[in-house]
């Protein structure tokens, strides 16, 4: 999936996609505001499993405090925004 044509849609619809095959819950059930370590069956392991699958989707990597910083889905979603994008979120 290029840059140009990646949405922040896309990028919340990855990344619950992969929180929830890694968590082995609903997709339908991770919202944007969910806390990540809250979500049920996360651990940090399982976490950083998702991350590096972010990671190799869009052919980025994240800065280790960058994804330390991140406690919600909204946030990862919004790190990876600003990593793939830049400027997608024009905010």
């Amino acid at each position: 999936m290029s840059a140009e044509s990646t949405t922040r849609e896309q990028i919340a619809s990855v990344t619950a996609e992969y929180l929830a095959t890694e968590l082995k819950i609903s997709a339908d059930g991770i919202s944007g505001a969910d806390v990540l370590r809250d979500l049920p069956g996360a651990d940090s392991m399982k976490l950083l499993r998702v991350v590096s699958k972010l990671e190799r989707q869009w052919d980025v990597e994240f800065e280790d405090e960058a994804i330390f910083a991140v406690k919600t889905v909204d946030e990862l979603v919004a790190l990876v925004e600003k990593s793939v994008g830049g400027d997608l979120a024009a905010s």
